[in-house]
């Protein structure tokens, strides 16, 4: 795979694992339409690249809830519950995740496999679209909740039925953070830290062989790009949460599973 197209494809991974369009249908949609079949150490990369993204963007919040973790009441009491209190949801949610993506690994390939797998990728992007207009009408202004453990959990199993291209990770986590009350900075925020152990748990059990299949500079380069276009799209969505503009995505949606379902690709 020659170094423009990992170029290209890092660029598309970045954008879309945060902004709520779903990367894995994009990257779907993708092979199908150009022919081109990135090997597991290629996909994987790329996700590293975006995991890269977020340690950056939330460096601060990390090494405080890290901080939280440790022994000691901390410096600030009330900010180091609340972190502490946010790690415990995020392995909560964590947790929740895991069964429901094992569960569903194996249909999802089946279903890909199979001739009209392009329609049902134009359904998945329309459940996203639909999500996102929904979480527009059902979220008001007012007094902002605070995240429980029961929202921790729900967030966590709505991550776990995302494995599905086209169901948008980051629109599905964040649109359930809004709808339960939570303010749109901490909904970015706990959507995006628990991408954290997902997408690195699958880059340390690929890692062994992520440099045995390609050429170790191209991928650099698509991770490279992958790193600057998810800082690119973090910061766009966050502004975007906080403007109300969240259901935009669904009028880029919307058209491009109407394409799907039609064309068949």
């Amino acid at each position: 795979m020659g170094p423009l197209l990992l170029f290209l494809l890092g660029l598309l991974q970045g954008l879309t694992e945060f902004l709520p369009v779903s990367s894995s249908g994009h990257l779907v949609l993708a092979e199908r339409l150009v022919d081109v079949h990135p090997s597991l150490a290629v996909n994987v990369g790329l996700h590293a690249g975006s995991l890269a993204a977020i340690l950056f963007y939330y460096r601060q919040d990390l090494a405080a809830t890290i901080r939280a973790l440790l022994p000691g009441p901390g410096a600030d009491a009330d900010r180091t519950a609340e972190h502490r209190m946010l790690a415990w949801h995020l392995i909560l949610a964590t947790l929740a995740t895991i069964p429901m993506a094992i569960l569903l690994r194996d249909p999802i390939e089946g279903l890909f496999a199979e001739p009209a797998a392009g329609r049902f990728l134009g359904l998945t992007f329309m459940m996203t679209a639909i999500l996102l207009v929904l979480t527009e009408l059902t979220t008001r202004d007012g007094p902002r909740m605070n995240l429980t453990w029961k929202g921790a959990l729900l967030i966590g199993l709505v991550q776990g039925i995302a494995v599905f291209p086209g169901i948008s990770r980051s629109g599905a986590t964040i649109a359930a953070a809004l709808i339960l009350g939570l303010s749109s900075e901490k909904a970015a925020r706990f959507s995006f830290l628990l991408a954290i152990p997902v997408i690195g748990g699958a880059s340390l059990m690929e890692l062994p062989g992520l440099f045995g299949q390609v050429n170790v500079w191209h991928l650099l380069l698509g991770m490279a790009a992958s790193i600057l276009a998810g800082l690119a799209a973090l910061t766009l969505l966050v502004r975007l949460i906080r403007a109300r503009r969240f259901v935009w995505f669904a009028a880029y949606l919307a058209p491009l599973a109407l394409f799907c379902l039609i064309f068949n690709p």
